[in-house]
């Protein structure tokens, strides 16, 4: 199994805080959102630091000091002008085989990703069932303990979640995903979300919630979520 952290979108919202570097570059505590992502990789996956692959692109050689580790950095050179659909399928020309997901914004309590190394099922997306809904989150709709879509247009008062942004892919799974996000490129539909895309094949594949019941994490794209952030640092980062 490898790991892929998604890492190249320019976040205009926290371009004070983050003009010149990444924003998987800035600090909760002690410790970058990246560092931690990968160190809770490694001691909970027990994932080789070859088999970690970060998709960047805004200020992309900030993170050149990983490759000294032996870390993969992919270069996506569509991150100004695409949304994170390109990101999510040059996963397709280095990996062919089962793969954790993180959103390179999201930190979260690393008890999450036990939950998604130890289940049986393939492909599943951490959910938060606990938070209450809005219009922003990228909301899932859950029927029989399957994925039915994703969406930020889905009604707060009927989704089952929030989709907060860590998963895990089957590689047979992923393989149709890809198929048809390259159909939507052709199609120039390159404006959106990985997860928007993965709703065309819902029908294809097997996608599981796992649910976060409570536990911390937070989603970084505002100056706001970035302190709230270091407010939650000590339950987030309470080990790794």
């Amino acid at each position: 199994m490898k790991a892929v952290i998604l890492a190249a979108g320019v976040n205009r919202r926290l371009r004070a805080l983050a003009k010149e570097i990444p924003k998987c570059l800035l600090k909760i505590g002690n410790i970058t959102i990246i560092d931690y992502q990968i160190s809770i990789l490694s001691s909970v996956g027990n994932f080789k630091f070859q088999d970690i692959f970060i998709i960047g692109g805004y200020k992309i050689e900030k993170l050149d000091y990983l490759k000294s580790f032996g870390v993969n950095i992919v270069y996506n050179p569509k991150f100004e002008v695409f949304n994170n659909i390109y990101s999510f399928y040059l996963i397709k020309n280095f990996i062919s085989e089962d793969f954790i997901l993180f959103n390179g914004d999201t930190v979260a309590d690393r008890r999450i990703l036990e939950f998604l190394l130890m289940s049986n099922n393939k492909t599943i997306f951490a959910v938060d069932n606990v938070k209450k809904l809005g219009w922003e989150e990228m909301k899932v709709l859950v029927k029989d303990n399957k994925i039915l879509k994703f969406g930020k247009e889905l009604n707060p008062n009927t989704a089952q979640g929030e989709y907060i942004g860590w998963a895990k892919f089957g590689w047979k799974d992923a393989t149709v995903i890809f198929n048809y996000i390259d159909k939507l490129l052709t199609e120039g539909k390159t404006g959106i979300w990985y997860e928007n895309a993965i709703n065309y094949v819902l029908d294809e594949i097997c996608a599981f919630p796992i649910y976060t019941n409570g536990l911390p994490w937070i989603e970084i794209d505002t100056p706001e979520d970035y302190e709230e952030a270091k407010k939650l640092q000590d339950k987030l980062l309470y080990t790794y």
